[in-house]
């Protein structure tokens, strides 16, 4: 018989979550308790954290095993396994469930003997993902879209880029490498790096299909989106020409979620966001549909040459500011049609952004 700590078991087994198949999936693989390790896959993405203390049984917990763990009160956690089934016991709480031998728990590879190196510390890595990770793609069309894309080109600079074809997100932190790289992280390992709450130094270490990142508690093994990633290089650099101006990120995001107000719930009605702005450091955002009209000012800073008026998914918009953390964020527009770019006042190279407009109609 095997007894943990709940409270231990409980916070390895939600760091562990992620990798872990849903309940309603095929298959019992779910959480392998092997000596000192605690090791969760789904066959895209492996994580490993160590226990406070080595077992001397080795033991599959499956999907359903891991929610009662996560779900129960008791101070203890007591496993056991008799004649092929699992025993679980928690205060008055019993599950008795059936797994798999721990010798049938599938392992994944690592990358291969080519493999390159870089490290990153942890509070930036965690902070660069965080930045970008909602622009990421969910369209099963454009696989590669649906990951992060992770490079480096000519100086120690790690850069993350997210995109889904309406938004563009990208982060650099500094990092050091044995030479130039680009992979594609998929989203759902990037998520799980994120919950895990890496500490220190961060070490990747990849080839062309596969990854291993690791700090001194937890390892996550995971496969790479071998599909080609857009060139999103001029699009976030492009020159801007037009208006250039300030606005208080708190005051806008106030703004844009009372527009939110007129959004019909028919989801086949497309209510667009009208952003208008005007050279005298005015600005007025409005929203219209068949239930209500909305219209209210926001103040900008700078230069506004000429007047300008854009439509925009309100949603993207409010994402978009979300991510940022300045008080003041720099707009930059060169037309109604062309993307907008937002940068955190006092930080604008380590993060930007890209929104395209909507296509308004005149006199709609």
């Amino acid at each position: 018989m095997m007894k943990f700590e709940r409270k231990e078991i409980g916070t390895i087994f939600s760091k562990l979550r992620a990798a872990v198949p849903e309940v309603r999936s095929s298959g019992n693989e779910g959480i392998l308790l092997s000596g000192s390790d605690a090791i969760a896959t789904n066959l895209e993405l492996s994580v490993k954290a160590g226990l406070s203390e080595s077992i001397d049984t080795e033991v599959v917990v499956p999907p359903r095993g891991v929610e009662f763990i996560g779900s129960t009160v008791a101070p203890t956690i007591e496993i056991n396994i008799e004649d092929k089934l699992l025993h679980i016991k928690s205060g008055p709480a019993r599950a008795k469930l059936s797994t798999i031998p721990a010798s049938d728990y599938p392992e994944m590879p690592g990358p291969g003997n080519d493999a390159k190196h870089c490290i990153v510390k942890a509070q930036d890595l965690s902070w660069a993902i965080s930045k970008v990770l909602y622009a990421a793609s969910k369209d099963d069309r454009k696989p590669a879209h649906k990951g992060l894309c992770i490079s480096r080109q000519g100086e120690d600079i790690m850069e993350i880029c997210a995109l889904d074809g309406y938004r563009l997100a990208v982060s650099r932190v500094p990092c050091q490498a044995d030479g130039d790289f680009r992979f594609v992280l998929p989203a759902a390992t990037a998520k799980a790096i994120d919950t895990l709450e890496l500490e220190g130094n961060v070490e990747i270490v990849r080839d062309r299909l596969r990854a291993v990142i690791h700090d001194e508690k937890f390892i996550v093994t995971t496969r790479l989106i071998a599909e080609p990633f857009l060139e999103y290089t001029k699009i976030i650099s492009g020159e801007y020409k037009g208006i250039s101006c300030q606005v208080d990120r708190r005051e806008l995001l106030g703004v844009l979620n009372r527009m939110k107000l007129a959004k019909s719930t028919d989801s086949k009605e497309k209510s667009i966001l009208m952003m208008d702005f005007e050279p005298d450091g005015y600005g007025r955002a409005s929203m219209r549909s068949t239930v209500a009209q909305m219209t209210e000012p926001f103040t900008l800073e700078g230069d506004v040459p000429d007047p300008l008026c854009m439509g925009f998914n309100v949603d993207y918009l409010c994402e978009t500011l979300k991510s940022m953390e300045s008080d003041k964020v720099h707009i930059q527009l060169n037309g109604e049609i062309s993307p907008a770019k937002f940068t955190e006042v006092g930080r604008e190279e380590a993060y930007k952004a890209i929104v395209l407009p909507v296509k308004i109609r005149r006199g709609a």
